[in-house]
């Protein structure tokens, strides 16, 4: 596996987003609202959380090729992101993300890989953050500022576009307005990212989107189904990141 092809596993990963139309989750009414005050609603769904673990089972379709594959993804809070990638039971990668960094153990080649965020943006033509990439699995919207906002007439969602730069993010919300979509523009560069959620459940008194799945246009062509398991709240931080000295540095 060429080093790129980690940083796509690891977009995949996050992104978790979809192509494909998306269908109404719950039940309930569309009554007129404001883009204020479908704002508050937005932001009275944000999870808040010290800590989060999952598994989850990702398919995927890249320019690289197909592949099935599982992770372990640990989170700390604004301060670490952990993720092991296991192919047929073995893992063939460990991933360290802090703010400033993103660290790659390549179990396969025995090869320790330090790169910084220009590195993602280059080989993927993504401009994301710490906090982008921490949203992106929590589910919280991403490329949101609500100081530009605007809303669509819908009788299925609640549809509220929001612009922060050169993006447009245009988010569909069911009748109780939890995200089904999210669809990112790049209004520079013309690349897309869409997400789709599916399958909410009650999580430590969190709703969290169970079932996403992937679209991304971009340098790097993404399509990914994704379902996640055993996910768990704000229970003690678990994960482990250290280079075997034999590793060569590349």
């Amino acid at each position: 596996m060429n080093k790129n092809a980690y940083f796509i596993l690891l977009i995949a990963t996050f992104s978790l987003s979809a192509c494909g139309t998306s269908h109404a989750l719950f039940s309930g009414k569309i009554k007129p609202m404001t883009a204020e005050e479908l704002d508050k609603e937005l932001r009275s769904q944000l999870i808040q959380f010290e800590t989060f673990s999952s598994k989850a089972k990702i398919d995927l379709q890249s320019n690289q090729g197909n592949q099935s594959f599982s992770a372990s993804i640990d989170i700390r809070r604004d301060s670490l992101i952990g993720i092991s990638l296991r192919f047929l039971g073995v893992e063939g990668a460990r991933i360290r993300i802090t703010p400033d960094s993103i660290e790659i153990l390549d179990r396969l080649n025995q090869e320790y890989l330090p790169r910084d965020y220009t590195f993602l943006r280059d080989s993927l033509n993504l401009d994301l953050n710490f906090s982008d990439l921490q949203n992106l699995i929590i589910g919280n919207p991403v490329m949101y500022d609500s100081t530009t906002l605007e809303t669509v007439e819908s009788e299925e969602f609640y549809i509220l576009n929001a612009s922060k730069g050169v993006y447009k993010n245009q988010l569909s919300m069911a009748a109780d307005f939890s995200i089904v979509r999210m669809f990112i523009q790049d209004l520079y560069a013309r690349r897309n990212l869409t997400l789709l959620y599916a399958e909410y459940d009650k999580v430590n008194g969190k709703r969290f989107a169970l079932n996403r799945n992937i679209k991304l246009d971009a340098r790097e062509d993404l399509t990914a189904d994704v379902v996640f398991t055993n996910v768990e709240f704000d229970a003690p931080f678990e994960f482990s990141f250290s280079v075997n000295s034999k590793y060569k540095v590349n």
